[in-house]
């Protein structure tokens, strides 16, 4: 049986190689791959930002100025394509991975509470603390509460010898204060007998004895 080798028209292009998806084993690997993902993001947007600024500039570019231009332009698309290829290769290797392990990686790499615990581990501590802690000194406190509330209200007593001392003090107030009315009842009697004596015809030595009487009294 004969074989016809026909050769491959020059048009037609050999079918690329299927590319190999490397899986993830690690939690170490999961994450140097979410880091070169990122690095590769951030590089894309710097490049489609510098080829946005080179494509304003193309517009009122000219001559040799206009051809540079262009040859950078046309770098930039290429480099935009690769980051593009390298981005969904890691995306690929990542989704590859088990579902567990990205579990694990993702706890494990989410911030960490005083860079000791992870969330879980944080959430955990904090229960344990409320429930064996916090919990029991709060009865207690609320016990001691109940009990100051059920004790009646005393009032100290005041002591033999300050008794004492407040009975004389309030016996010296009212003995000064009748004393004072005294006074006053004697200075509006003398008022008005000195007011009444030129209309009453009263002389100067009966108005001393009147005065001296009622003083006496």
């Amino acid at each position: 049986m004969q074989t016809n080798n026909l050769p491959a028209s020059a048009g037609q292009t050999a079918p690329a190689a299927p590319e190999i998806v490397t899986s993830p084993t690690t939690i170490e690997e999961i994450g140097a791959l979410r880091a070169r993902r990122e690095e590769l993001s951030n590089q894309l947007i710097s490049a489609a930002g510098r080829r946005k600024s080179l494509a304003t500039e193309l517009r009122g570019a000219s001559g040799a100025d206009k051809v540079g231009l262009e040859q950078r332009i046309g770098v930039l698309d290429q480099r935009m394509v690769q980051l593009e290829s390298d981005i969904a290769t890691t995306g690929r290797q990542l989704t590859s991975a088990p579902a567990g392990l990205v579990a694990i990686a993702s706890e494990s790499s989410g911030p960490r509470a005083f860079d000791i615990f992870t969330p879980a581990q944080f959430t955990a501590l904090s229960i344990i603390f409320t429930v064996f802690v916090l919990f029991p000194l709060s009865l207690s406190a609320a016990r001691l509460m109940w009990r100051r509330a059920k004790q009646p209200i005393t009032v100290p007593a005041i002591q033999g010898e300050a008794a004492q001392r407040l009975e004389r003090l309030e016996q010296s107030v009212e003995a000064v204060a009748i004393e004072v009315e005294r006074i006053s009842e004697g200075q509006r009697f003398v008022t008005r007998l000195l007011s009444a004596t030129p209309q009453a015809g009263i002389l100067p030595s009966q108005l001393k004895e009147t005065v001296a009487v009622k003083i006496s009294d």
